[in-house]
């Protein structure tokens, strides 16, 4: 046999050997790779998707951050004032009763222009001032005190009366003599009496034919907050 024939006898003896491919088998392990394949492009595009977007988040957030910075740092500039807070409620200077000498000074300093004053002897223990308006003297008398407790003022004292906006209460009364009596009751405890009559003397006869304060300037003078 010539030697070409022997080559070809020899390669199809081993092609017979051979068992012919499972093409099922291999399509159907192509058709899974694709799958696979696509599913990871998909993941890693949706990971880098997610990345850009927290990317440009953060750049937003730091962006708006910078920009609240600089227009805080405009509104700051140097030299503008600072905003003004509403008057604060004057800080009492004493506590306990005020003394005399010392409400006295604040009652002298309260009193309208027009008037003169002196003071009555002992005065300085009893917050005693006579007042003249050059028809006959006044006696007026001022207490000034800081209560702990406030439960029996508001009970005898200002029974029935109906607070300030403030929570002052304010409690007046004039006498068919003339004689006048105003009571202040602070919410911090401070307690204002303030009282005239139509004499030199608590107990003596009149020299006046009114009072030498109105009633609504006694309540003026008993609300002022010289008396912190």
């Amino acid at each position: 046999m010539p030697q070409e024939e022997d080559f070809t006898e020899a390669l199809r003896s081993s092609l017979l050997t051979i068992s012919p491919p499972d093409t099922p088998s291999l399509l159907r392990a192509g058709i899974r790779d694709g799958r696979r394949r696509r599913r990871r492009r998909a993941v890693a595009l949706g990971v880098s998707g997610a990345a850009v977007l927290a990317l440009v988040g953060l750049g937003a957030n730091a962006l708006t951050g910078l920009l609240s910075d600089v227009r805080g740092a405009d509104r700051a500039t140097p030299g503008a004032s600072a905003p003004t807070s509403p008057a604060a409620t004057p800080r009492p200077t004493f506590t306990g009763a005020l003394p005399a000498d010392q409400a006295l000074a604040r009652l002298t300093a309260l009193l309208p222009t027009g008037l003169t004053s002196s003071t009555p002897p002992g005065s300085g223990q009893s917050g005693q001032l006579w007042v003249d308006d050059g028809h006959g003297k006044s006696l007026i008398e001022v207490h000034v005190s800081r209560q702990t407790s406030t439960t029996e003022l508001r009970k005898h004292v200002f029974a029935d009366v109906k607070p300030s906006p403030q929570g002052t209460l304010i409690q007046s009364r004039q006498s068919p003599e003339g004689h006048q009596t105003v009571n202040v009751l602070r919410p911090d405890g401070l307690y204002v009496t303030l009282m005239t009559w139509q004499s030199p003397a608590q107990n003596g006869p009149s020299t006046r034919t009114a009072p030498i304060l109105p009633l609504t300037q006694l309540r003026t003078m008993a609300t002022s907050p010289k008396w912190q």
